[in-house]
């Protein structure tokens, strides 16, 4: 079994504000949560929470924790270690979504054009500028994944069509992915 990973960013929240919530969601919901097996870094952007194996939601679990969040909830995933994507809500209503590999399972033209993502968007939201973070956010085609390890941009960890790009992305906002290093 491959690698699925689920991490939330939220821009402008502290720690302790984030583990409440997280508790919250996992006493009412049904998506596996175990707080005690999340783990949680806060950046100056914001805090992140690196949800616990077994963890299920996605796009609902970002829905859900947004409406426990005042703040907008990106959440954040690696799928079977083999693409990443977003989901990107405020109040429970979806703002924006991102796969970058959508014909990973049949998806019709409609399906792809909503999971196209919109750096514009975010770039607002967490207060970057998008030329910095509109790279990350593009459907991988064969030529891409002929040059896989060429970054998205000078500096990155991770070539354009690895899952792990996502981190690039998450530095890119604001949030470091250092969850497995020493806090």
């Amino acid at each position: 079994m491959g690698l699925f990973l689920q991490t939330a960013v939220i821009p402008d929240c502290k720690e302790e504000e984030l583990r409440k919530a997280v508790e919250k969601l996992a006493a009412r919901s049904t998506t596996d949560i175990d707080p005690a097996q999340c783990q949680y870094r806060e950046s100056e952007a914001g805090c992140a929470v690196l949800f616990n194996d077994g963890c299920s939601g996605f796009d609902e679990l970002a829905k859900k924790l947004s409406g426990v969040l005042e703040h907008p909830v990106l959440l954040l995933y690696i799928y079977d270690g083999d693409f990443w994507g977003y989901y990107f809500y405020e109040n429970k209503k979806e703002l924006d979504c991102f796969n970058s590999l959508p014909d990973y399972f049949d998806c019709s033209p409609k399906e792809r054009q909503q999971c196209a993502g919109d750096s514009a968007l975010l770039a607002r939201y967490f207060q970057v500028e998008q030329a910095d973070i509109e790279r990350y956010i593009r459907f991988w085609t064969e030529d891409m994944m002929e040059h896989y390890e060429q970054p998205a941009y000078p500096g990155d960890e991770f070539g354009q069509c690895d899952c792990w790009q996502m981190a690039d992305f998450m530095r890119k906002l604001g949030f470091p992915y250092t969850f497995g290093e020493e806090a």
